[in-house]
């Protein structure tokens, strides 16, 4: 998700949902949609809520980046993807 702040410049949002209770478990904003971002997310998810099975997201670059994937599977964490164009949380 992105978005325009007061002063014209982009800005990111990165989440990480829980698809059960529909919660965000994890928020960052940033200037650039990275996998950093995305994992930062990811951590903060992590830290504050006991972890979750799945993870899902969209197919952007972020989520799908080698450091998103990599901190999912030390985590022992299940990546789901929405298709591209259809997002679904069910």
């Amino acid at each position: 998700m992105s978005g325009h702040l007061t002063n014209h410049r982009w800005v990111y949002l990165a989440t990480i949902l829980d698809p059960e209770k529909r919660k965000v478990l994890g928020y960052k904003i940033g200037d650039t949609t990275t996998g950093e971002l995305a994992t930062n997310s990811l951590l903060m998810a992590l830290d504050k809520h006991r972890k979750p099975l799945i993870i899902h997201s969209d197919m952007g670059s972020q989520y799908t980046s080698d450091e998103f994937n990599i901190k999912c599977q030390n985590y022992g964490l299940k990546h789901a993807y929405s298709l591209k164009g259809i997002p679904n949380i069910n």
